[in-house]
C-alpha cells in the first residue's frame, strides 16, 4: 500500500466571488463573449482563437491577452459591456466606479499557422492529468467532492436568502482519514457587517455545513474562526487568472498537469486535454473489466502536434491500462478531442460555467459522460 493511501487528505475550494475565480470567470466570458459573436454572424466559431488573462484589483477589471476572430466580431465596448455584466452577475454590489481595461492583440501569426482549421496542431506544449474516483457521486476525490459540496451549498443559502448576510468570497476546505471519514472542515464566508459572528457560525453549521456533510460533530469545524470577514472579494486581494489550478482540477493529493483553463479556447490542450483525460478516466472505470477503485491518466503533447508525446493510463496506481486506452481512443489529435467534447458547440453550457463551482463533477459538462462510441 502506497503511503498515500495510509495518510490523511485535504482539499479546498473557492466560492465564486474569491477575486481569482473572478478573475477566471471574466478570462471565460471574454472567450464565450468571441465564440458567441461569431456565432451571431454566422461565422465558423472555429476559427475563433483567445488567451485572455485578468487581473481584478479593486474596482479595477484588466484584461490582457491574445486573440484571434473574423471581421466584426470584437467590439471593444461590447465586450466592456459584457464584462460589467458579469462582474454583477457573480454577485457583487453595483459600483459607478468600476473600471475595465482592455489590452488584447492579435494572436501570434507562428501559433496560429498550427492551429488554424486545416492544421489544427496543440496550440502549445503541455502535460495534462485526468482523475477518477468511483467511490463518490461526482467521480471525485473524496475531499474534493466535499469542499466543492460546501461552496455550492453556502451559494444556494446566500440565493435562496436563507444566509442573507452571506458573500461569496467563501472557502472551504475538508480534510479526511483514509478511511473516509471527515476529519475537519474549516470554512472562511464574508458577510455583510450586521451579523454577529456566533449568529454567523451557528447559523452556516446549522444550513450549510450540516446539511452538506450529514451527522458530523461541530468540534471539528472552525467557521470564521479568526474573526470577522466582512471586506472581501477584489477589495481585499487581487485576483489573477489561473491562480487556482488545484482548486480547478482534483486536489492536492493528485498530480496536476500545470496549466491553467480559463480564458482558453479550444485550441490550447491545457484546457481540451485535460478535460479529455477526465473523460478517459471515467471511460476507463466505467468500462474497463478490470475494474478498480481510481483511475488516472496523463497525456502530453508539443506544439502543434496531432497526436500525444504520451496517452496512459493506471488502476489504482498499480495496473497498467495504457493500450486499452488507446484502443478506445485511437484519435487524439486536437480536432478529434474538440470534436468528441463538442467544445466548439457549447451545448447548453458556457465556459463561464466552468469557472464557479469547478470543472470537474457537474454532469452539465460533455466531458463529464464516459465516452460512448
Amino acid at each position: 500500500m502506497s503511503t498515500l493511501n495510509t495518510l490523511p487528505r485535504a482539499a479546498e475550494a473557492v466560492g465564486r466571488n474569491h477575486p481569482d475565480k473572478q478573475a477566471d470567470y471574466y478570462s471565460d466570458t471574454t472567450l464565450d463573449y468571441l465564440m458567441d459573436g461569431a456565432s451571431a454572424l454566422e461565422f465558423d466559431v472555429r476559427h475563433v482563437r483567445c488567451a485572455a488573462e485578468v487581473m481584478i484589483n479593486g474596482a479595477h477589471i484588466m484584461v490582457g491577452g491574445e486573440f484571434k476572430a473574423p471581421d466584426g466580431v470584437y467590439d471593444p465596448a461590447k465586450l466592456e459591456e459584457r464584462l460589467r455584466a458579469a462582474y454583477v452577475a457573480l454577485g457583487n454590489d453595483p459600483r459607478d466606479d468600476l473600471k475595465v481595461t482592455l489590452d488584447l492583440r492579435a494572436q501570434s501569426s507562428e501559433i496560429a499557422s498550427m492551429t488554424d482549421v486545416g492544421a489544427e496542431g496543440a496550440g502549445d506544449q503541455g502535460i495534462m492529468r485526468g482523475h477518477a474516483d468511483r467511490r463518490t457521486r461526482s467521480r471525485l476525490p473524496l475531499e474534493a467532492e466535499l469542499a466543492w459540496s460546501l461552496i455550492r451549498a453556502m451559494h444556494d443559502r446566500v440565493t435562496d436568502g436563507t444566509l442573507s448576510w452571506g458573500r461569496e468570497d467563501t472557502k472551504a476546505q475538508v480534510c479526511v482519514t483514509p478511511d473516509g471519514t471527515v476529519k475537519s472542515v474549516i470554512m472562511s464566508v464574508q458577510h455583510r457587517d450586521w451579523i454577529a459572528l456566533p449568529d454567523l457560525r451557528d447559523q452556516l453549521f446549522e444550513h450549510v455545513v450540516a446539511p452538506t456533510l450529514g451527522n458530523i460533530d461541530r468540534g471539528l469545524c472552525k467557521l470564521n474562526h479568526k474573526g470577522s470577514f466582512v471586506e472581501g472579494g477584489a477589495d481585499a486581494d487581487c485576483g489573477l487568472t489561473g491562480r487556482k489550478i488545484v482548486v480547478d482540477a482534483y486536489g492536492p493529493s493528485f498530480p496536476v498537469g500545470g496549466g491553467a483553463f480559463s480564458g482558453k479556447d479550444p485550441t490550447k490542450v491545457d484546457r481540451s486535454a485535460a478535460y479529455a483525460a477526465r473523460q478517459m478516466a471515467l471511460t476507463v472505470l466505467d468500462q474497463h473489466t478490470a475494474g478498480g477503485t481510481v483511475c488516472d491518466v496523463a497525456i502530453a503533447y508539443g506544439i502543434g502536434q496531432h497526436q500525444p508525446e504520451i496517452l496512459t493510463a493506471v488502476i489504482d496506481g498499480t495496473q497498467d491500462v495504457s493500450d486499452w486506452l488507446r484502443k478506445r481512443f485511437p484519435d487524439n489529435s486536437p480536432a478529434a478531442i474538440q470534436e468528441r467534447l463538442g467544445l466548439w458547440d457549447r451545448d447548453g453550457w458556457r465556459y463561464a460555467d466552468t469557472s464557479s463551482f469547478g470543472h470537474f463533477g457537474r454532469d452539465v459538462f460533455p466531458w463529464e459522460h464516459p465516452f460512448l462510441a
